[in-house]
């Protein structure tokens, strides 16, 4: 199994081994190939603290026409699933590898998706991302967000791929189950999680204080009232 360079990618499509539509050009990197964000994509909602305790009823996640707003923002807190720009078949001698460009890497986003490319595959890929920083990511519109190794294989494969996807991802579109279930899901942003922390440690604080105090108090006040009073009945029962 052979990792394809650039040359090597710019040659399996001119041959038809594997096919990359729209072909970027700038996206042909010297091992591998950028792909770009998409015109849909699906952002979870994430709710602010006092929305998470008051339960108020939310709008569903709408999913986004990349093309038309011109990028999208992913909360500290939220998950996302894209489509990617480019539409992929491969040759049942070829695989992918997907991986995430360091830019975003370092911004701390997780590609969560399928890593691996199959054989037989052709399609729109759609990639999961997670934010787990404490600040919004924002994406534009054929913005390079992962990328893509192939590979050669020894032989091909004696089954190309045949899953649950196949021939599903032929328009740039999110799988109905996805979008369905991600239109359901609620979030805690990660800088109102730290507030809520915050608030908790300050209450833990608060509680402690009021405690000593009752405590004191008691030393202080009750404890000779107590005294004083037991020696009041022992006077009166030994009289």
């Amino acid at each position: 199994m052979a990792l394809l360079t650039d040359s090597e990618i710019r040659q399996a499509v001119e041959e038809g081994e594997i096919e990359i539509e729209p072909l970027g050009p700038e996206s042909v990197q010297p091992a591998s190939y950028d792909l770009r964000l998409g015109e849909k994509a699906i952002v979870t909602r994430t709710l602010e603290i006092d929305k998470v305790r008051e339960r108020v009823e939310q709008d569903e996640a709408q999913e986004t026409d990349v093309a038309e707003a011109g990028s999208i923002s992913i909360p500290a807190g939220a998950f996302a699933l894209i489509v990617t720009r480019e539409r992929v078949r491969f040759g049942a001698q070829y695989a992918g590898h997907l991986g995430l460009r360091s830019y975003f890497a370092r911004k701390g986003v997780l590609l969560l998706s399928g890593l691996q490319v199959d054989p037989g595959f052709e399609g729109y890929l759609v990639l999961g991302f997670a934010n787990v920083s404490p600040r919004s990511v924002h994406i534009s519109y054929e913005e390079a967000v992962a990328t893509l190794e192939i590979q050669r294989l020894n032989r091909p494969a004696a089954e190309p791929y045949s899953g649950v996807y196949a021939g599903q991802q032929t328009s740039p579109e999110i799988p109905r189950a996805d979008a369905d279930y991600l239109r359901t899901i609620e979030t805690l942003s990660v800088s109102d999680l730290t507030r809520a922390l915050l608030r908790l440690s300050d209450n833990v604080s608060e509680l402690s204080n009021d405690v000593g105090q009752l405590a004191r108090y008691v030393k202080v006040v009750w404890i000779p009232v107590a005294i004083a009073v037991l020696v009041a009945l022992v006077t009166v029962f030994f009289n």
